[in-house]
């Protein structure tokens, strides 16, 4: 993270925000299983399939192919595209997010037991992956925080011991969003439901402004 500029650092911190706040409502809405964190999806499938508790383990696949699938559709855009890679991936995002609203207004129907409008906005968060990225390499991940823990506990020994504390505080404030977004999103859904998935649309929304805003003027003054 330390390698990105200002403002797509604090770009970082919104999204990781943002998917702490999808992961958590879906979390409740799904019954224990995350729609942005992949390592406890598989963790749990497997321990449900070893206890013979096939629907269960049957959920979770089911968010493991639906985020395996938005990513992979991130991958293409970030393919396809050019100096508009990021505003369109945020696009996709955006628009999954408001899919999922749709559905969930639509229909109650489910895919494995997972309903259908959380297996969209599991897709949702797989594309936002591929928001940073470089050379087809995803460069930062902001739905999963293990790396970001892990680098933060370096960056700590390192500034302890005469380093920079700014990788620290890079890793720390995108933990710190991961956890502000959850209990954002576990609060408003106690009043809105899988509605709050609202919130996470508007916020992609406007990331995505203010970036097609800046490439812009970037274009401009070039």
């Amino acid at each position: 993270m330390i390698d990105l500029r200002r403002r797509e650092r604090l770009l970082a911190v919104v999204l990781t925000g943002t998917a702490g706040f999808v992961d958590a409502v879906g979390f409740l809405e799904v019954g224990g299983y995350f729609v942005s964190f992949m390592s406890g999806n598989s963790t749990r499938m497997v321990v449900d399939l070893a206890g013979g508790r096939l629907g269960s383990a049957g959920v979770a696949a089911a968010v493991l192919v639906s985020f395996f699938v938005g990513a992979a559709a991130g991958a293409v855009v970030t393919r396809r595209q050019s100096l508009y890679d990021r505003p369109t991936v945020l696009s996709l995002v955006a628009a999954l997010l408001l899919l999922a609203l749709g559905l969930q207004w639509l229909t109650d129907a489910t895919v494995a037991g997972l309903p259908v409008a959380m297996s969209v906005a599991a897709a949702a968060m797989g594309a936002m992956n591929s928001v940073f990225h470089s050379g087809g390499v995803v460069s930062l991940g902001v739905t999963y925080m293990t790396g970001a823990v892990v680098k933060a506990a370096h960056s700590l020994v390192d500034a302890l011991a005469g380093g920079s504390w700014a990788p620290y505080r890079h890793q720390v404030a995108l933990w710190g969003s991961l956890a502000s977004g959850g209990v954002a999103g576990a609060a408003l859904h106690v009043y809105w439901g899988s509605w709050a998935l609202g919130v996470a649309a508007l916020v992609v929304l406007g990331a995505l402004g203010v970036t097609v805003w800046l490439r812009r003027r970037a274009l401009r003054t070039s």
